[in-house]
């Protein structure tokens, strides 16, 4: 770059910043530009007129939190000034923006009718060495701690004794070390999953602190969180949820351990005392401080506190009930098996399925391993012997441990990981994890059911490329026609089938998963898949085929290639496949659950073995 051109550039960038310095900002440091915004999109007037004159302190967090506040750049200033103008346009109170813990002194805070948690975070009721040293705080002749016990009891007095609390967005995260604090809010943030467009339920549409959103549902871009104890419907008035059914489900972070009835509420009331508190996970993107609806939600939060807009805080303790991805229900289970006349194996299988399963595994464990079946049991006849199977060979060899689910939510990215390897288990469907009535749901259903299809999809091909193992049985190259990376994965789809009696070669008698057949050819009675592409022995280790050599070639594959099951790597992770699995005696001869077994292993990594092709 030239001297010339080198000054060039600097000349802009200085010019760029000085006008960027220049450029008129409010008290809160937002530009003027931005505060007009918000101006334009609040209401000119409160839902209900003031039964008296109210003055609200809007409260940021402390200077000495701030800067490891992650909110101080954006919804902090954004928020103050929101609540500003609300207040100074509408007549319904006059607004007081403050980050000075003296405040919160019983001799200012009951200056207020309201207090407005303005994101507020860390534990900012804990007074610094440059609180204690202002005048306010001097003059209490106590410490620290004595001074902390007096700004704790005053804003629970201030509630308790009839005046409001709003708190909006992270100041849920506030005070961890005050579980009292905690309960006033009503819920702790656990985390934000979603930031994103999502769909919202107003639970009840005339619940007066909803109006703002004109109807039973809603979308809203912004930051959405979920929240941990001491949040419990019982102790409070949930409003506004998330709408599972129209946001996206497949994202990280989603606590379902703690929430497996998905149930994400969003805005609350409850009563503390005689006082009110009002609280909404709202309150992160910028923009939301000049979306119209979330100002008069806030305003009439800000109403509600004050005493004003009436709204009964009485606990609504019952979860909606709505659909979401997770497990069937062991009731529609046994609908949906009755529907399809499938027989479930008898007692007396289930003894032979023991009985023939082996004692030993051929590898010991590197450590405790896990194994996730996943499958639905209705959709094909062999599914509930292969789980039978599978966990008559976790507990005869304690080689791994066996989790049996038709849950989606298991294959997502923050839960996968836990398992070493991952089984579909005669996965027959083409799109298992769309749901069934896809077709009669309206536009923000499907595309959230997409999204959540395609997030799977995403985990489960991360996870074995990532270096984890994945198995399938029989109708597992059956699925999934759409999805081309996973026939790459699994090695092949789906061709046609022959059923009847066969001889079977062992093609490699010294590779480790085939051990149990010691090189002789055997026979089986079962439905044999015949594969198609992207089938083909450069990229996959066949390990057993249909011996022609001992019947008539079905005349299925021109090559006269007809592998029975094979080993292969995808990327880091492992992979094996068997098409045997479909007649329910399968799941009762020993060498195919010693060979199944092997194959498990390999896939989770305690079984050495190659796995590189070895073209015909």
């Amino acid at each position: 770059m030239s001297i010339r051109t080198t000054a060039a550039v600097l000349l802009v960038a200085f010019t760029l910043s000085v006008a960027h310095a220049a450029e008129p900002r409010t008290p809160e440091g937002i530009p003027v530009r931005e505060e007009q915004r918000i101006i334009a999109a609040a209401p000119q007037k409160p839902r209900v007129a003031p039964k008296q004159a109210r003055r609200v302190l809007i409260f940021n967090t402390p200077p000495h939190l701030m800067n490891a506040d992650p909110h101080k750049g954006y919804c902090i200033p954004y928020g103050a000034a929101a609540f500003r103008v609300l207040g100074s346009r509408t007549g319904a109170y006059e607004p007081v923006v403050s980050d000075d813990l003296a405040m919160f002194l019983p001799e200012n805070l009951n200056r207020f009718d309201v207090i407005v948690l303005n994101n507020t975070s860390g534990r900012w009721i804990t007074p610094t060495e440059a609180d204690m040293a202002k005048e306010a705080f001097a003059k209490l002749g106590t410490d620290r701690q004595g001074a902390e016990r007096i700004l704790r009891q005053s804003l629970m007095d201030f509630v308790e004794g009839g005046r409001g609390l709003v708190a909006i967005h992270f100041a849920s995260n506030g005070n961890d070390h005050w579980p009292e604090f905690t309960q006033l809010i009503g819920g702790r943030f656990v985390g934000h999953p979603w930031n994103q467009d999502v769909g919202m339920i107003v639970e009840e549409p005339d619940y007066p602190l909803a109006a703002a959103f004109g109807g039973a549902r809603f979308r809203i871009t912004d930051e959405i969180y979920t929240f941990g104890k001491p949040f419990d419907r019982s102790r409070l008035r949930a409003f506004i949820s998330l709408d599972t059914e129209r946001t996206n489900m497949g994202v990280s972070w989603i606590p379902w351990d703690q929430r497996p009835d998905a149930d994400f509420v969003q805005a609350w009331t409850r009563s503390h005392g005689k006082g009110r508190v009002f609280y909404t996970g709202f309150g992160h993107r910028t923009e939301i401080f000049w979306n119209p609806m979330v100002l008069q939600f806030y305003l009439d939060g800000v109403q509600f506190a004050a005493g004003d807009l009436e709204a009964d805080t009485t606990p609504r303790p019952q979860v909606p009930v709505r659909r979401f991805p997770g497990p069937t229900s062991p009731e529609e289970r046994a609908r949906r098996i009755a529907a399809r006349k499938l027989s479930m194996p008898t007692e007396q299988q289930i003894q032979q399925i023991m009985a023939a399963a082996p004692t030993e595994a051929p590898a010991r464990a590197a450590k405790a391993r896990r194994v996730l079946v996943w499958g639905k049991v209705w959709t094909h006849e062999p599914n509930a012997f292969a789980e039978r199977a599978l966990e008559a060979l976790a507990s005869n060899t304690g080689a791994f441990s066996v989790t049996i689910s038709d849950d989606p939510r298991l294959l997502l990215p923050d839960r996968l990981p836990q398992f070493d390897a991952l089984v579909m288990n005669n996965i027959h469907e083409q799109e298992p994890f769309l749901p069934e009535n896809l077709g009669a749901l309206d536009s923000e259903q499907q595309a959230a059911a997409r999204d959540f299809d395609r997030a799977v999809k995403q985990s489960i091909l991360a996870y074995v490329r990532g270096g984890k193992g994945i198995v399938g049985i029989h109708a597992a190259t059956a699925a999934f026609d759409n999805w081309p990376e996973y026939g790459q994965m699994m090695g092949a789809y789906y061709g046609g089938h022959i059923f009847q009696e066969v001889p079977i070669k062992v093609e490699e008698p010294t590779h480790p998963v085939n051990a149990v057949f010691e090189g002789r050819t055997w026979r089986i009675n079962d439905e044999i898949y015949i594969p198609r592409e992207p089938y083909s022995r450069d990229n996959l280790r066949v390990l057993l085929s249909l011996d022609l050599s001992q019947m008539a070639d079905p005349g299925k594959r021109p090559d006269r290639d007809y592998p029975v099951s094979w080993v292969k790597t995808y990327e880091k992770g492992r992979v094996f496949y068997t098409t045997l699995g479909h007649a329910p005696s399968t799941y009762w001869d020993p060498r195919f659950l010693r060979h199944l077994l092997a194959g498990i292993q390999f896939a989770i990594g305690d079984l050495q073995g190659p796995a590189d092709p070895r073209p015909r």
